[in-house]
């Protein structure tokens, strides 16, 4: 049958392209699927520093390198958007893309990740985001370069982003929910040196505003006091949340927050149906984390169709 593998996996970040390697070095039949780019959050860092080995490496660079040896064996990228998979009888799975090209697998690995929680709170974002609303400053920061930007968030995300808007940015205005930020204090440190940063704590973000894209955005400052910012770009980094809903039609599968429960050797309940990386249900979530998840998910997966082959 044209399409048919023996391990299809959605997703091409740090897990599912591991995944990819250990699979088609063992001569499985491998695809992988991805809608975004490559890396999946990896390629929108601007700089990882917490990779064994390398003390600080761009992330597109790091997302191209797994990229490129993800392929080296013969597993195959399929740019699409899985819509659906179904399972049609014991190993054997049906994943159906938007555009509705069908592939057929033995096995499938669900490694999608997380994606950006939608700063719902604040009044008008949908109509500005892809117009100066953005969750890639990495991506769309040059876009509005010498212009103040925005930036909520107390974070890692969003103390790193700010810190390379800051060099592109006129002024970098940041907006934080509680009197301190989350983020790792030398981060915090690095952050606070830079002259054109602001930081606005115990603040909320009211609404944006502006005519065909984003032109103001208005701050409930900590003296309950609205303040006005001329900013043609926002970024939000509040945070992520589990992006499967591919699969919401298998309700046992996931945990109450809405990731994928797995065992240890990223199993969920389902035969054949795998799950690793971020959208585990697990505690930490790393770039190393999710790499591990996915060679461990690629030497069970080996390991099962080899013994399927016997």
């Amino acid at each position: 049958m044209e399409n048919k593998y023996d391990l299809v996996i959605v997703g091409a970040g740090p897990a599912g392209l591991n995944a990819a390697l250990y699979a088609s070095r063992a001569n499985l039949n491998v695809a992988f699927v991805e809608k975004g780019a490559p890396g999946g959050k990896l390629s929108s860092t601007s700089k990882i520093e917490n990779w064994i080995g390398t003390e600080i490496v761009e992330g597109w660079k790091l997302a191209t390198d797994f990229f490129e040896h993800a392929q080296k064996y013969g597993a195959k990228y399929v740019y699409g958007d899985v819509v659906e998979i179904n399972r049609l009888g014991d190993y054997d799975f049906e994943i159906i893309l938007k555009n509705g090209e069908k592939l057929f697998s033995k096995t499938v690995l669900i490694a999608v990740g997380m994606t950006n929680r939608r700063p719902t709170f604040v009044k008008n974002h949908q109509m500005y985001e892809n117009r100066g609303m953005s969750f890639c400053a990495i991506c769309d920061g040059p876009m509005f370069k010498g212009h103040p930007t925005v930036v909520l968030g107390a974070g890692n995300s969003a103390v790193e982003e700010s810190v390379y808007l800051s060099s592109i940015a006129s002024e970098v205005h940041i907006v934080l929910k509680d009197d301190k930020f989350t983020a790792e204090p030398r981060l915090v440190d690095d952050l606070l040196k830079l002259p054109n940063v602001y930081v606005y704590k115990n603040s909320q973000i009211d609404r944006l505003e502006g005519e065909n894209s984003l032109e103001r955005v208005y701050v409930i400052n900590q003296d309950g006091k609205e303040v006005e910012i001329f900013a043609k770009s926002f970024f939000p980094y509040i945070g992520m949340e589990p992006n499967a809903g591919f699969v919401k039609h298998y309700e046992h599968i996931f945990d109450d927050k809405g990731f994928i429960i797995t065992n240890n050797f990223m199993e969920t309940a389902i035969p054949g149906l795998f799950a690793a990386g971020d959208i585990r249900s697990k505690d930490i979530r790393q770039i190393i984390t999710a790499a591990s998840d996915g060679a461990i998910a690629g030497k069970k997966i080996v390991d099962l169709i080899n013994a399927e082959a016997k």
